[in-house]
């Protein structure tokens, strides 16, 4: 049994995925249907911006 509303329905916000949640945050924000997509999505933004900007990507040193 669901006591949820279907205005707390939603669908995750990543291009890639588009998998619907019941959004049980108290304040009904919820926009990833998981961590996992949240930080996927934050980490191709990232990768984006410094695209744009023309950064050259970081190279790990070696100690």
């Amino acid at each position: 049994m669901c006591f949820a509303s279907a205005d707390r329905l939603g669908r995750c916000s990543r291009c890639a995925c588009g998998v619907a949640f019941v959004d049980t945050s108290r304040n009904g924000r919820r926009e990833y249907c998981s961590v996992r997509c949240a930080n996927n999505d934050a980490v191709a933004r990232h990768r984006e911006r410094r695209r744009e900007e023309g950064c050259p990507s970081a190279a790990r040193e070696k100690p």
